[in-house]
């Protein structure tokens, strides 16, 4: 007779998956990547080496999917921000946004840039993201996809950089002089800059 899954096994098996997830970015967010063995995972989750094998291959895999809940939670936190907003105000409040979240738990960003893998599918993701953006906002900034990246680089080099305490600035200064440094990058004058800081000021304080 052959194996029929039931709604009741679904639901273990997603609360499991959900336990190593949870557990894993607890351990990579607090002792790296290279330090967390998957026995420390399972024994956190509760479970057992075998289990944890049934749901991800190895710890990059593991690690991979925990980054990619951390950039989800992070888009979607943007996109909230972003409601209703338009033109270079919507860009400003997203990077702002963006930052924020980063910076206010630079464990969970350092998990998502871990390893090569991790690193290249977070810039590819938020690559992406950006590129949509370019496109849909006419700015003088070049080709959509020159701009994505060079927009995202300035962001990843110096979010790598408050996580490894190259910056001792607070988050609020970094996330405001990445905004005035991307929004100069585009081509806005300083006038224009000002003004869209201003949309900054108000969405956050909402």
């Amino acid at each position: 007779m052959a194996y029929r899954s039931t709604a009741k096994t679904e639901a273990k098996k997603a609360a499991m998956r959900a336990h190593l997830l949870a557990a894993g970015r607890a351990l990579f967010a607090s002792q790296g990547y290279e330090a967390t063995t998957l026995q420390q995972v399972v024994a956190a989750a509760g479970t057992s080496i075998g289990n944890c094998y049934f749901y991800f291959a190895d710890k990059e895999a593991l690690l991979l999917a925990v980054a990619e809940a951390v950039r989800s939670e992070l888009a979607a936190a943007v996109d909230i921000a972003v409601a209703g907003l338009e033109g270079p105000p919507r860009m400003a409040v997203a990077l702002y946004t963006a930052m924020r979240v980063i910076l206010s738990d630079t464990g969970a960003a350092a998990i998502t840039l871990a390893q090569p893998s991790a690193r290249a599918a977070t810039v590819a993701y938020f690559t992406d993201r950006a590129e949509r953006m370019f496109s849909a906002i006419p700015v003088p900034a070049g080709p959509p996809l020159l701009a994505a990246h060079a927009w995202q680089g300035a962001i990843f080099f110096i979010a790598e950089g408050v996580i490894a305490g190259r910056f001792p600035e607070d988050h609020d200064t970094v996330a405001r002089f990445l905004v005035r440094w991307n929004l100069r990058a585009i081509g806005l004058s300083e006038e224009e800059i000002d003004r869209t800081l201003l949309a900054v000021n108000a969405r956050m304080e909402k």
